[in-house]
């Protein structure tokens, strides 16, 4: 959910948080009620200028309210995976899939003692951060460029989907003992 949705969708909250408190002031003092209730019709609703505001104010509400019911509905597994449609049918490839072909990747080269593999959707495409510990004495730029073009050509020959980016971050380099703690 990018920041502008959830922006709005907080400004939507909040007014929806201060109509059910004034509601709720209204249904525990009925003079409150009627007062409310003869202001609107005999000042407000008059009024052709009000009315088209009121109008408006409705319509916007009205509209973000479907929106938000919409991306509510919108499924977990859509969420976790892609769908490619061909003429058939459609696929689906779940993003845990994909990692694991990327890890299969990634153990082939040498040089790698340990990966992880952690996969984003962005639409139709895939973006890959990979987490290496490698073995000393091996040439980390080499290496790392190597990951990349293997992981991005293993995922897209085998799934099909466009991958576009490969990320890798060395978090260690294993030497074979573990060091000491003083």
């Amino acid at each position: 959910m990018n920041i502008l949705f959830r922006t709005i969708l907080a400004i939507y909250a909040f007014c929806l948080t201060v109509v059910s408190v004034i509601l709720m002031a209204m249904t525990l003092n009925h003079r409150l009620f009627t007062g409310t209730t003869e202001y609107i019709s005999e000042f407000v609703l008059p009024n052709r200028a009000s009315n088209i505001i009121m109008f408006i104010i409705e319509l916007i509400f009205f509209a973000l309210s479907i929106i938000f019911l919409f991306s509510g509905v919108r499924s977990e597994r859509e969420k976790k995976s892609i769908s490619k449609a061909n003429n058939i049918g459609e696929i689906r490839i779940s993003l845990n899939a994909i990692e694991n072909i990327a890890l299969s990747a990634s153990k082939k080269i040498t040089g790698i003692k340990d990966t992880k593999a952690y996969v984003r959707k962005l639409g139709e495409d895939v973006s890959i951060f990979i987490k290496v510990i490698v073995l000393a004495e091996t040439h980390i730029p080499t290496l790392s460029e190597e990951l990349q073009v293997k992981v991005k050509k293993a995922v897209e020959e085998t799934s099909g989907i466009n991958v576009s980016d490969v990320k890798v971050s060395v978090e260690n380099i294993y030497t074979g003992y573990k060091s000491r703690v003083e």
